[in-house]
């Protein structure tokens, strides 16, 4: 199951296989790591034929308050790599998803704004729903850049995953390196997310993450990720 969301952003990636940066500095914070040689390359991925769904968030329930479910940061912090390496420093991609504690696949929602992970589901919004929609893919996609990469789970309602959602849906597949700022944008402020402030760096949004104290776990390889699924 899949939507296109409202805005038809073309998007951008890094190289084949790779994410994209998470964007230009904010605040000056950032951290170096070791040498690379990865090399920027721009990818239009355009429009993906896909279905729209506008009742979707109804039709399971999401706005009952019932349930609650976990939405997922992933942070790829690996070093970006030469020459863009001095400017960026370990800032390679940030994204989201959201899984239902009730099993339900058809409630699963995947977003990668700037990102270069494919799916012939994704839509131009850089979204995917449903059961196509595979954390332990999305996360080994990004190990692909290096081992610097953790997913933080928190703990959220319906209504709150609903406006999550809804931003996303808004801000679309984000532009050229704006990875990090689409997704701070989109859950800043909602629910255990009170307190993160928007910014364009995957390594200050995780840092604000952490800070918060409230995420209910962590994974940072399949079989943490894994294991971090099957709690409750």
């Amino acid at each position: 199951m899949i939507r296109m969301n409202k805005r038809a952003y073309d998007t951008f990636g890094v190289k084949p296989g790779h994410t994209a940066v998470g964007g230009m500095p904010d605040d000056g914070l950032y951290e170096t790591g070791a040498p690379s040689t990865t090399a920027l390359e721009l990818r239009d991925f355009g429009e993906e034929a896909n279905s729209r769904l506008p009742g979707w968030g109804k039709e399971h329930g999401r706005d009952k308050g019932v349930e609650v479910a976990a939405t997922y940061v992933m942070s790829n912090t690996n070093p970006t790599g030469w020459p863009i390496q001095a400017l960026l420093g370990n800032n390679m991609h940030s994204g989201l998803f959201i899984i239902p504690d009730n099993g339900d696949p058809e409630g699963r929602f995947l977003y990668d704004p700037s990102g270069s992970y494919m799916s012939r589901e994704m839509g131009s919004g850089r979204a995917l729903y449903g059961s196509q929609v595979s954390p332990e893919d999305y996360l080994q996609y990004q190990l692909r850049d290096g081992p610097n990469v953790t997913v933080r789970k928190f703990a959220t309602t319906p209504e709150e995953e609903a406006e999550i959602i809804r931003r996303a849906d808004e801000i679309g597949g984000g532009g050229l390196a704006r990875c990090t700022t689409s997704v701070s944008e989109a859950v800043s402020g909602v629910g255990p997310f009170r307190g993160v402030e928007k910014t364009d760096w995957p390594v200050v949004l995780d840092r604000q993450l952490r800070g918060l104290d409230r995420h209910v776990d962590e994974a940072t390889d399949l079989e943490s990720l894994r294991r971090v699924l099957r709690k409750p």
